[in-house]
């Protein structure tokens, strides 16, 4: 089938477009892509509305710490977005600051359909949680989907700076 985003919604990642489309062709029904890419902010705001519908961001995030975290410092939006910047330097956070991550709306599905696309995303190696506040699936997508490199920049330099060093050291 195929699918559709938000306007505000941002695709920015080839693993997302690919994924999405992988997930889009499983299904008998059409998608509607709600969440993307997010900024810290982006991801405070979402943060913040799960605490204003009621949701308890203890039992959705795995490390308690962090969530307790932006639980402290609600409703101010930029210590919130801070602690998530720090939190996703250090490797955490959603799979969404990282462009591994999507929301499909699911209000307008019913439990057949919610359990075909869950079927689909773990067939295709995702990692699918149906969450209810506000109704939509998150998909986290499978390290494969991301884009094959020759090692990080750090990796790199790491590898190039003995390399120069011996050059010099050589001619010295």
């Amino acid at each position: 089938m195929t699918w559709s985003k938000g306007s505000a919604v941002v695709i920015s990642t080839d693993a997302q477009r690919s994924f999405i489309a992988a997930l889009a062709q499983k299904l008998s029904f059409e998608i509607y892509i709600t969440s993307g890419t997010r900024t810290p902010e982006a991801q405070a705001r979402a943060m913040f509305t799960k605490i204003e519908l009621g949701d308890d961001l203890l039992a959705i995030y795995k490390d308690d710490t962090f969530a307790q975290s932006i639980i402290d410092v609600y409703p101010n939006a930029q210590a919130a977005a801070d602690i998530i910047q720090d939190y996703a330097a250090a490797g955490g956070g959603s799979s969404h600051l990282r462009g591994m991550g999507f929301d499909v709306r699911t209000k307008d599905k019913n439990e057949a359909q919610i359990a075909q696309m869950v079927a689909a995303v773990k067939e295709i190696g995702g990692n699918p949680l149906v969450e209810y506040t506000p109704p939509h699936l998150h998909v986290t997508i499978p390290a494969s989907y991301a884009p094959k490199t020759g090692g990080s920049p750090s990796q790199a330099f790491l590898l190039v700076v003995p390399l120069l060093l011996g050059i010099w050291w050589s001619r010295s």
